[in-house]
Formats: C-alpha cells, structure tokens, sequence
C-alpha cells in the first residue's frame, strides 16, 4: 500500500508540472523524384535510373521551467521514417535541455541535436541539395560524405553550449560510446564503431572510449554573417588502424538579395591513414519573395590520389505557402577518383510542413 501512495504521489507531481508545460507536435513529409545517368571513360552508359524517395518526421517537443534553480527545460523527440526504415525510428533530435538564460549556458543529454558538423549541411549550400546529396546516386564511391569522421553528434552526448553574446554559442559535447556506423567519405567501405545504444537502465560499451567535438557557431556580430568550425575525434583506436577524426568550418554572407558562401572538410573515418577533404562553394539570389536561385561547385579528394571528383549544380527553390519545391539539375566528374566516370542528375523535392 505504501508503495501504492508514493506512485500516487509521484503522478500527481508530475500532472501539475505538466500543467506548467508547454508542449507541440510538429511534423515534416519529403517526397523526392531523383534521375540519374552515368557514364565511364568510354562513354558506355553504365548506370541510369530513376524513382521516388521519401521521409517523414512527427516531432514532440516540450518546454517549460524547473522547480528548482529557476532553470529553463526542454525536451522532445522524433519518430523518423527515411524510406522504409529497418532500424530504431527514434533517433534523430532526441533530447533533454537545462538552461540558465542569465548566463546563456545549456546542458544537453541529446542525440542529432546540437550544433554540430556531422551533417549534411553546408555553408555553402544556400538553397537545395548539398553535394552529398548530388553525388549520392550512379556510380558507387562517392567521394562525398555526409557524416564526418567519428560523427559524434549522431551518438547519445552529454553536452555544454554558451552563448557569447551576439558573437555566437560556443560548444563541446561528450559521447561515452560511439553509436554510429562510420563511413570512409564514400569508397564502399563502413566501419562500426559501435553495435547500438542499449536500453534504458543499462549500458552498452564497446572497445572504443567513446570521443568528442567542440565548435563555434555565430554571426561574430556582424549582421548577415553566419560563420562556424568544429573539430571532433574518437578517443581511441579500439580495432581501427586510424583514429577516425574530423574538421569543418565555413561562413556565408547575406548581401540583400545576394548570398555567398564557402565549406571546408577535412576528415577520416576509415582504416587508412588517409583524409578526405571537401570545398563547397556557393551563391544565391533572391529572386522574389517566393523564388531563389542557386549555384553550386564542389570538389573532394582523397589523400595519396590525384584525382579530384568534382560535381556543379543549380538548385531552384519556390515557397508554395505550406510546400516548398526544390528542383536540380547536377553533373558530376571523376567520380570516386576514377577520370572519366561521370554522371548527370536531376532531382525534384516537395517539403510538407504541419
């Protein structure tokens, strides 16, 4: 009976806080038509083909205060669906927040939440789709890679963000075990730091010590700049021959209708000693309220290899109020370091947000 009461007790705490809550469901659909055609050095078309992509996403979130402290909170996360996904759906912006706003400092146990590089996105991508993104279909061995090195903010972190006046937030985050399986920037070859993230109440530890990232994300106080850097590594081998490792820094600049803007990556995830390193550049112009137009050049190189797999793209993107539409047209060359294996792609995205 007593522990009846004290489950009793411990519920109508928790409705009343809730009371102090304030929680919202949010969602995202993506239907992608992509089509692709390759060629290798003697013109022999080798792969072309074409069909549908799809994500969906439905995002909880809640926010409030603490009753002690007088600490800002927030929580929330995701149910994800990318294609038919066979794995966990639940693991991306998975996260608990502890805020003091007086001093702009943010403890974060989280997964894919905070800022971070390992991610898709660039500095110079402006509007459309990334690089990775252009270059992901044809020919297998990219040489773009969304993930980079230890990709640490796709493990579970404890994290500390501060907030630099209107320079910026500057971060560092903590993973005990890395979960995710890594890539080697798009040669064909994965290696799997760790197996998953366990249950609740017990741990899963692998050979590796986990690893870490710190960064800067900010305007450095000049309106229209947006400028970042990080800097990531495992903490140790455990049955890799390189320590998997990774930078990434970038800026863009808004000029009115006109924006400008430049990535760099360099980063190893595989079992040579060798980085792959990445530039992006790219510009936009407004064209209207609802239009913009998009340029993008992109080349990637692995070390000890000659050959600079490049690709070019335009990206249109439209507002359609609830929709947005993304249209583009990308050629590739050299790909995966190989002269003469290139491809064209076109690719048109629809973005529903509720």
């Amino acid at each position: 009976m007593k522990k009846l009461m004290l489950t009793s007790a411990l519920a109508g705490v928790l409705v009343s806080s809730a009371a102090f809550a304030q929680t919202t469901i949010t969602g995202e659909i993506r239907v992608n038509l992509k089509s692709v055609g390759s060629s290798v050095a003697s013109g022999t078309t080798t792969t072309s083909g074409r069909g549908f992509g799809t994500e969906q996403q439905v995002n909880v979130q809640t926010k409030g205060k603490l009753n002690v402290g007088g600490l800002d909170y927030a929580a929330g996360f995701a149910f994800e669906n990318d294609g038919q996904q066979v794995g966990t759906l639940f693991n991306e912006n998975s996260y608990i927040d502890l805020t003091n706003a007086s001093s702009g400092t943010t403890i974060s146990f989280s997964q894919d939440h905070i800022q971070r590089s390992d991610t898709d996105r660039s500095a110079a991508v402006l509007v459309g789709h990334s690089p990775n993104e252009l270059s992901s279909s044809g020919h297998a061995g990219t040489r773009f890679s969304q993930n980079l090195g230890p990709a640490v903010g796709q493990s579970w972190t404890v994290s500390i963000l501060q907030q630099v006046g209107s320079f910026g937030t500057l971060s560092y985050s903590y993973a005990p075990s890395l979960t995710n399986a890594v890539s080697d920037g798009g040669l064909g070859a994965a290696t799997t730091l760790r197996t998953g993230t366990a249950p609740s109440e017990t741990f899963a530890e692998g050979d590796d010590e986990g690893g870490y990232e710190y960064g800067f994300v900010g305007s450095l106080g000049v309106k229209g700049l947006n400028t970042y850097y990080f800097n990531s590594a495992a903490n140790t081998k455990g049955a890799l021959t390189t320590i998997p490792h990774a930078q990434s820094y970038g800026a863009s600049y808004n000029m009115g209708e006109f924006t400008i803007g430049y990535a760099n990556k360099r980063y190893n995830a595989n079992t040579t000693n060798m980085d792959t390193t990445e530039k992006h550049y790219g510009v936009a112009y407004a064209i209207n309220n609802q239009a913009t137009l998009g340029l993008i050049y992109g080349k990637a190189e692995l070390e000890g290899n000659a050959v600079t797999q490049k690709v070019k793209g335009i990206n249109l993107g439209y507002a359609l109020g609830p929709v947005d539409l993304t249209v583009s047209l990308a050629r590739n060359t050299d790909i995966g370091g190989t002269v003469g294996n290139d491809s064209d792609m076109g690719m048109v995205r629809l973005i529903g947000k509720f």
